[in-house]
């Protein structure tokens, strides 16, 4: 079988010899567009370090990351950089907006960083009124609710139209009814614009709702089949 992302035998190891720590041990998944994965584990399994190299932010020790036939590892620093504008889009725990731009403007920062792919403020404006932001699209990121500003963290994230939409603890900051809210729209944009989207979370009730749950354990990565 073979998918938009294919990881075979990925292994990171901090440091060496006895101070040696393996945060993945020889990791392998296959998957493609339309599907969204939740992985779950305890802090310091590993499941940020795995999130982090599928997005090119890390370099694996060993190992194998290929998305749409591409092996990310072979990628120049200059590739690699495109290679994150163009086919990431990320959704972190903090959401990292700029505080004092607008909602739209928020979007549009992806414009000015070159990634492309119709990064419009047509395309701003679509996305925020999908996420029911149409109202609030003038408004600070300062003025906005938690659950308002994930939104437009899920927004930014589609705004360079990403083949993989990478999603850190999305929830941490929010209460249930409103991290139900959160990943409810994840899910619906990503498997509207077929997007492949992987999702790291500590709340079992959030990822009931993915198509495929992993779980991590001291770098080690097992599908729940039940």
């Amino acid at each position: 079988m073979t998918g938009l992302l294919e990881i075979t035998n990925l292994t990171k190891t901090y440091g060496s010899g006895e101070q040696a720590v393996q945060a993945v041990r020889n990791i392998s998944l296959t998957a493609d567009g339309g599907e969204f994965i939740a992985v779950i584990g305890p802090s310091g399994s590993g499941k940020t370090t795995l999130l982090a190299m599928v997005g090119g932010l890390l370099t694996p020790t060993d190992g194998k990351i290929t998305v749409s036939g591409r092996d990310i590892a072979r990628l120049s620093s200059s590739q690699l950089a495109e290679f994150r504008r163009q086919s990431i889009g990320y959704v972190f725990q903090a959401n990292n907006l700029l505080p004092y731009l607008t909602a739209r403007e928020n979007l549009l920062v992806m414009r000015a960083i070159g990634a492309g792919r119709g990064a419009s403020k047509e395309r701003a404006d679509q996305l925020l009124n999908e996420l029911g932001l149409e109202k609030r699209a003038n408004a600070a990121a300062t003025e906005l609710s938690g659950g308002e500003r994930q939104r437009v963290a899920i927004a930014r994230a589609l705004m360079n139209d990403p083949e993989l939409v990478l999603v850190d603890e999305p929830t941490a900051s929010l209460d249930s009814s409103r991290g139900k809210q959160v990943v409810e729209l994840l899910i619906e944009e990503t498997k509207a614009r077929n997007k492949l989207a992987i999702m790291v979370t500590h709340d079992l009730d959030m990822a009931v709702k993915a198509d495929r749950i992993f779980e991590m354990r001291d770098g080690v990565l097992s599908e729940h089949t039940g």
